[in-house]
């Protein structure tokens, strides 16, 4: 009787044994993985990166967080779809909250937080440049920074600066923007021109007397030498003024 007692302890023993290691190995099965925080700025900067403007030509993203900080997902295919509005045509700080799902079967919501800054190549005078100067190719060279806080009047290419003439002057290093540059002037005051004006096919032309200056483009006043009569043209080559009839 005793004998049979302890074989049936003896197997008690063994099934419970073998139970407790059956269930840490479906444990072990259903753990998953973990979404860092490194994971979910990488996922953050994936997102920033599909909705950046075409002309940004680079972009960081600087204190980066999350709320959770890290996320616990059972293994299969891991998607997600945004629940908030990305803007990203302007730096400064962005939020993107987003549902994670594996396999379709959703598994929680994160909140992500970043600075984003934009970086491009800026135009900077490389030496002092007086007013009313003609910016030339050896007035000028570039840097690629941190363009976040320069503004949308920033030149980012050579070609937007050379032929301009700058209304201030700039010392050596200073950032050249497009509200510092105006069109050189092809018409000065005094000058004689010549006035066109069209219509269809029919162009007419008279001498003309411009009473200020103005570049490609710019509206200026001149006096019809044969009417006497002072009219707005705009300046269309040096010395060549246009009407409307």
């Amino acid at each position: 009787m005793r004998k049979l007692q302890f074989l049936v302890i003896l197997c008690c023993l063994f099934l419970a044994q073998h139970a407790v290691q059956a269930d840490d190995g479906q444990h072990g099965n259903t753990a998953g993985k973990v979404l860092a925080q490194s994971d979910l700025q990488e996922i953050f900067t994936k997102i920033i990166k599909e909705n950046i403007p075409g002309h940004i030509e680079e972009f960081q993203i600087s204190d980066f967080s999350s709320q959770p900080e890290s996320l616990s997902l059972p293994d299969g295919k891991l998607t997600y779809r945004l629940t908030s509005q990305i803007l990203c045509a302007s730096p400064g700080k962005k939020f993107i909250s987003a549902v994670f799902a594996v396999d379709g079967r959703e598994c929680g919501n994160v909140k992500m937080y970043g600075n984003l800054h934009f970086w491009g190549t800026v135009i900077l005078a490389s030496h002092s440049i007086p007013r009313r100067t003609i910016i030339s190719a050896e007035d000028i060279e570039t840097d690629f920074r941190d363009i976040s806080m320069l503004g949308d009047s920033l030149t980012g290419s050579p070609e937007q600066v050379i032929g301009k003439q700058l209304y201030k002057s700039l010392r050596a290093g200073d950032i050249i923007f497009a509200h510092l540059l105006k069109n050189p002037p092809l018409v000065n005051r005094g000058d004689l021109v010549t006035i066109i004006a069209k219509n269809g096919g029919v162009q007419v032309s008279a001498p003309g007397e411009a009473k200020n200056a103005g570049g490609i483009g710019e509206i200026v006043r001149v006096k019809n030498l044969m009417s006497r009569r002072v009219l707005q043209a705009k300046v269309v080559d040096e010395g060549l003024v246009e009407v409307d009839l």
